[in-house]
């Protein structure tokens, strides 16, 4: 994944500026890097070489060794060589970067891939060395790690120890090469016996590890794992049947007893078998079928790398670090904590990129919130405004709190209006299905509707619960209904809007509109084949929803946006929009938001047409929010520039127009968040809160709330009004439980998402948590 630009890496390294980290190994240090002036498609993973090497005798003459064989490799299955310089002060080597995760992270976060998915990975694979082996040339390190999944399929990456069929050796007899676990017994015997048909060999053990979940020689000790390989007691338990016998003939003790690569492609893929004789093979012309998990993570990868690009600065600006991803998910993916030009923090819950879905799994706790002061017995606290809700008279109407989401940065006006608490409220906690950490909720109907997110099983689903007691209402998709699977379903970026919420359906062919009183499915807006249903979002009479297109979000021409009609549901236009982040579909006043890797723009809900454009990628601080900050703050709807001289970052915006920014100007863990009001007429007040703590409009408040506490300003003039820095039952980082009596051991955990309705906050915790309490 990427990470930050160390303080001592170069910013320049020949004709490539580095963006992000990508990782180290034995040789080096690599990074991701674009040439000056390149975009998306020109980004590469550049190797720089380890400052000790430098000094060894033959270190330059094994890294030109290593740059000539990967030039002389061509095929789509290979990651091919960009740019090298042996004879540099610092050596370094450039190769196409593949946006996705190798196949060791994939299989430790997913688990085994299906059976079907292995024997097309393997044909691929096996082309890939049929290349290799057809520029004369062997491996000599197929492993997982050098595999990386992309959107088109996977790749062989790193030559690092390459070596030509008549190069000197350069690695003394005796001497392994290789990783253990993922070696020949060529390799164990350390001479130069090391052929195509060991690469086969290593090949069969990237097989059983992507199939079973193992390696077919791991142990504990490295001696064992050795002996193991030299006998040929392969571990092959766990793998499916119709891999059984290729991977034993991969695993031969005897290499000319091993397929060839050809043999390979033949007996994985049956269109390559079923091709004339001495002829190409036929081509694929969809999609690589990568399970739902697996496309979830490659788009991950896209999308943090398109953020690291737009992030970097240009040559006659600062330098600053690089955007990362989340971990998904969404994080996608870990949330994401900056994009392009300082991205704002999302208010009130973490952004999910790619996935859409960035969320951590913990044990689930079930704990009682209340503020400082203690219970009166009657369900509110000792004294203070905080008490419970009002009821409502006797054969009186309540009336409904208007929908809120906890994407959002201003809660409106009537957020703090006890009367319109459900009936019956009480602070009240629960945990949601066990595994599950909230990503997105929203709260409409009588119904907290939240996403939900099991990082173990990959797996997504809704819970509805009743906001007045926190007990569950419904789950979409059933428990055991199809869609239901350990996978998941891929429910991203919905909606709610009257009696009905709009999500994507659990088998990813377009949204489904749910009842919000029992989830059952009462309509459906399609979608199109090879296009996954993202984000949806309902405007006044109409439904817009986004379609990412198979190479992932952002990454490709076909990104597609949909309108239908709220009342027959008839499909109103259709564009295809490229390079377009699918889940920002959004709504700013009466136009439609959408940005991408190179521009951001509005469109005409009527029509779909371009109102307006900024060439450059933006990103709302909350839902619907009324200004930006891109190249300075601007109108979200018309994305005018409004003033250059605002001194931070957009985080919140309250309806009439004051904009809370933010800077890292208050201390090492503090934020200074600043009320700025464009026009001039008010304002210029200030709080330092925590980086993390989320910033909120709630009706004429400012609210912030984090792991250490909440607190509640004026919104005219920055007042603090009231405070909570202990909260009894507040659940623990780490799933640990909190002591009874106000009294905790630990570090309290950070909220997930949060909404303020009627008086009565409703927080998610990442150990499936969920509850309500009063505001103070």
């Amino acid at each position: 994944m990427l990470r930050p630009l160390d303080a001592d890496a170069p910013r320049d390294v020949g004709p490539f500026r580095l963006l992000a980290g990508l990782g180290s190994g034995g040789m080096g240090t690599v990074h991701l890097a674009v040439p000056h002036g390149g975009g998306p498609h020109d980004l590469v993973a550049l190797k720089t070489v380890r400052r000790d090497l430098e000094a060894e005798g033959d270190f330059r003459i094994r890294f030109r060794r290593e740059a000539e064989a990967a030039r002389a490799v061509r095929s789509p299955h290979v990651s091919a060589l960009v740019d090298a310089d042996s004879t540099a002060e610092r050596p370094w080597l450039a190769t196409q970067y593949v946006a996705g995760p190798a196949l060791d992270e994939t299989v430790a976060r997913l688990g085994p891939l299906p059976a079907h998915t292995v024997k097309e990975l393997g044909a691929d694979l096996a082309r890939g060395l049929a290349a290799v082996h057809g520029s004369r040339l062997v491996h000599r390190d197929l492993k997982p790690a050098n595999v990386v999944l992309g959107g088109s399929g996977p790749r062989v990456i790193d030559f690092g120890i390459a070596q030509a069929y008549d190069a000197t050796a350069l690695t003394a007899t005796g001497v392994m090469v290789g990783s253990p676990g993922f070696m020949s017994p060529e390799h164990i015997a350390g001479n130069r016996s090391v052929t195509a048909a060991s690469d086969v060999f290593c090949l069969g053990a990237v097989l059983c590890y992507a199939a079973a979940g193992h390696g077919p020689f791991e142990d504990s000790e490295l001696a064992a794992i050795v002996y193991r390989i030299s006998t040929g007691d392969a571990d092959l338990s766990g793998l499916p049947d119709e891999l059984r016998e290729i991977v034993s003939r991969c695993l031969r003790q005897d290499p000319d007893e091993r397929p060839t690569t050809g043999e390979l492609v033949d007996a994985l893929d049956p269109a390559a078998a079923s091709a004339r004789p001495g002829g190409p093979s036929a081509r694929r012309t969809g999609p690589f079928p990568w399970p739902d998990g697996v496309r979830q993570l490659i788009h991950t990868y896209e999308t943090a790398a398109g953020r690291a690009l737009l992030a970097a600065p240009t040559p006659d600006a600062p330098p600053s670090p690089p955007a990362t991803p989340p971990s998904p998910m969404p994080p996608p993916p870990t949330p994401d904590k900056a994009t392009p030009r300082a991205r704002p923090r999302r208010p009130w819950r973490r952004w999910a990129v790619a996935a859409g879905v960035g969320a951590l799994v913990g044990t689930l706790t079930a704990v009682l919130l209340t503020v400082q002061n203690r219970d009166n017995g009657n369900g509110g606290p000792q004294g203070g405004s905080s008490g419970p809700a009002a009821s409502p008279r006797p054969g009186a109407v309540q009336p409904a709190a208007p929908p809120v989401s906890s994407e959002m940065g201003d809660f409106g006006p009537r957020a703090l209006d006890r009367t319109l608490q459900p009936d019956g409220w009480r602070p009240w906690t629960a945990s949601f299905e066990p595994g599950g950490e909230a990503v997105e909720c929203a709260l409409a109907g009588g119904v907290l509707l939240c996403g939900l997110y099991d990082e173990r099983r990959r797996a997504s689903w809704m819970e509805a619960r009743n906001p007045a007691d926190g007990t569950h209402l419904w789950r979409y998709p059933a428990k055991g209904a199809p869609g239901d699977s350990e996978r998941g379903v891929g429910l991203r970026g919905f909606d709610v809007h009257g009696r009905h919420a709009y999500v994507a359906s659990s088998d990813q062919a377009g949204f489904d509109v749910l009842d919000l009183t029992n989830g059952k499915q009462v309509a459906r807006l399609p979608g199109r084949s090879g296009y996954d249903p993202m984000a949806v979002r309902v405007h006044k009479g109409r439904v817009f929803a986004s379609y990412s297109g198979d190479a992932g979000i952002g990454a490709a021409g076909n990104m597609l946006f949909r309108a239908f009609s709220l009342d027959d549901r008839e499909q109103l236009w259709e564009r295809v929009i490229p390079h377009a982040f699918t889940p920002s579909l959004d709504i700013v006043g009466d136009r439609l938001w959408l940005t991408g890797l190179t521009e951001t723009q509005t469109l005409s809900p009527r029509t779909g047409r371009t109102l307006a454009r900024h060439p450059g990628h933006c990103e709302l601080p909350s839902r619907g929010a009324p200004y930006v900050s891109c190249d300075g703050v601007r109108d979200a709807r018309t994305l005018k520039k409004l003033d250059d001289d605002t001194p931070g970052t957009v985080v919140a915006a309250s309806r009439d127009g004051l904009i809370l920014v933010e800077n890292r100007s208050g201390g090492p863990r503090g934020a200074r968040v600043q009320a700025h009001d464009i026009r001039g007429t008010r304002g210029g007040w200030s709080f330092v809160s925590d980086v993390d703590d989320p910033v909120a409009v709630v009706g004429d408040r400012v609210v912030t709330l984090g792991a250490r506490g909440l607190r509640v300003f004026t919104l005219a003039d920055g007042t603090l009004e009231a405070s909570a820095g202990t909260f009894v039952g507040w659940p623990l980082a780490g799933g640990g439980t909190p002591v009874g009596g106000g009294a905790s051991v630990g570090r309290p955990a950070q909220p997930g998402t949060a909404i303020v309705s009627g008086g009565a906050f409703y927080v998610t915790f990442e150990d499936g948590t969920v509850l309500s309490a009063p505001m103070p």
